[in-house]
């Protein structure tokens, strides 16, 4: 049986766009607070083998296994400050690195 994440990550493709659509639609701070908030959920719950994850339908926050990363885009360095940006409405992920 084929593992699935609960954000489908296989369905997804990688994208460019999404940060720079996100920062359009909600402007520059408001973008930039949906990611310390990601972060802070990194920092406060999470651990060595998560990823922060920013839901842009929802501006919601959530902690993946960093291993479903590696799995489904292929990335197995994953560093400190790094967020993973995805949209279910468009079926599209990001990877982004804090500054």
């Amino acid at each position: 049986m084929k593992k699935s994440s609960p954000l489908k990550l296989d369905e997804c493709f990688l994208s460019n766009e999404l940060w720079p659509n996100f920062i359009n639609k909600i402007g520059l701070i408001k973008a930039n607070l949906a990611i310390r908030q990601a972060l802070d959920l990194q920092r406060m719950q999470g651990s060595t083998s998560t990823l922060p994850v920013l839901i842009l339908e929802t501006c919601g926050t959530a902690l993946i296994n960093s291993k479903a990363v590696k799995t489904y885009i292929g990335l197995s360095y994953l560093d400190k400050g790094m967020v993973l940006i995805f949209s279910s409405k468009l079926k599209a992920i990001q990877l982004l690195r804090e500054n």
